[in-house]
């Protein structure tokens, strides 16, 4: 039996928040996996070694929490008959259920009409919020003065009038000149970590399951986005997806929903940041053709940086980095000619992450050889 059900959809952050609100520390709460423990013992009682007449016992508990990433070490039959696997052994008081798949909240809805459903709340941008979302791109992004004027021109249209319908960006341009960093930046302004979608290193059959959900046990797009953070979410290299797959966006884009095999998943007022490495919006607009071109808001083009931007930037990523060292380590390398030549080769770099890389690299090549290999011949005769 299982006197209340609340089926939460959101970020593990929100959903851990929500347990510790309504669960005192002294109450008898089982995890779920443990739960499915002793279901299989009862299921075979030979193999789990518990005896028969423990096993005919039914448990009282005041909480079983289902965890998303639960379902993803179950089999097939546990989601069909998620209910009866629940009250198999346990008189359970309250089920909390985060992220179920379709099949799930099937069995759950068939066994209870009271479903209380809760959600992560994620902010809506308001007029107000935009001055914030500008003020931490003018703080967090370096150049791209247009850029950043087009974006805030792009969210404006989430504050006008009643609309929730997501806004699509494509953000093309070089690689390293900021395009991840804004969409970054403008999810921490938002309240949450970026959710970040990556087809690059996927091949054709397994980026199939991915966008449109297969074995509920891997990770989908849908199950992505249903555990994200904040409604910012990041498509990277979107050039990358084949193109048999655009279909699976076209709904996403105009309605702010998604639904695949497993899950249905609301994304009503959220901001997609879509990155390429196009170099106009004309190649844009062929590579993806006129149905997928249409449900782009705005294409803002990215351009490489300056020598002096990139000095102040190799200034920035300089004093982060030794601020990591100790006084020894710190006076070693301020000693040394790399912060100087770093500045005065940065047109060497067009790939600002690459030049970062380049930098802590030669830092900490510089550290290995005085503290670590220095002398070490003499320990070694």
């Amino acid at each position: 039996m299982i006197d209340n059900i609340v089926v939460f959809c959101g970020s593990k952050k929100d959903f851990e928040n929500l347990i510790k609100e309504r669960i005192d520390e002294y109450e008898n709460t089982i995890p779920f996996m443990d739960l499915i423990q002793h279901y299989n013992a009862r299921l075979r009682p030979n193999e789990s070694g518990v005896r028969e007449n423990a096993l005919s016992k039914r448990i009282d508990v005041d909480n079983c929490i289902v965890r998303a990433e639960d379902f993803g070490s179950v089999l097939e039959h546990v989601l069909s008959n998620f209910v009866g696997i629940i009250t198999l052994n346990h008189n359970v008081g309250t089920l909390y259920v985060q992220n179920p798949p379709k099949r799930v909240r099937k069995s759950l809805e068939s066994y209870a009409d009271d479903i209380e459903y809760l959600s992560s709340e994620y902010m809506k941008v308001q007029r107000e919020d935009l001055k914030k979302i500008y003020f931490n791109l003018q703080n967090d992004i370096l150049g791209q003065e247009k850029c950043k004027k087009q974006i805030m021109s792009g969210l404006y249209r989430m504050v006008a009038g009643e609309n929730d319908k997501p806004v699509v960006l494509m953000l093309y341009g070089p690689s390293g000149v900021g395009k991840t960093e804004t969409a970054k930046s403008i999810s921490k302004s938002l309240g949450g970590e970026l959710l970040r979608i990556q087809f690059s290193m996927m091949q054709s059959n397994e980026a199939y399951n991915y966008i449109f959900g297969a074995e509920h046990s891997k990770e989908s797009f849908a199950r992505d986005m249903m555990k994200r953070e904040s409604n910012v979410i990041l498509i990277d290299e979107f050039d990358k997806v084949n193109p048999i797959f655009y279909n699976a966006f076209y709904e996403l884009f105009d309605e702010g929903r998604y639904v695949d095999s497993n899950y249905d998943v609301d994304l009503k007022n959220t901001i997609f940041m879509c990155t390429c490495n196009f170099m106009s919006e004309n190649e844009i607009r062929k590579k993806l053709g006129p149905a997928m071109y249409s449900r782009i808001g705005c294409c803002i083009e990215y351009g490489d940086l300056t020598k002096e931007q990139k000095s102040i930037i190799i200034d920035k990523w300089y004093e982060e980095t030794i601020n990591c060292l100790n006084d020894e380590e710190k006076h070693f390398i301020n000693e040394t000619d790399i912060l100087e030549w770093f500045k005065s080769n940065a047109n060497r770099y067009n790939n600002i992450r690459l030049l970062k890389t380049r930098l802590e690299n030669a830092v900490y090549d510089e550290l290995t050889e005085k503290f670590v290999f220095e002398n070490m011949d003499k320990m070694l005769q």
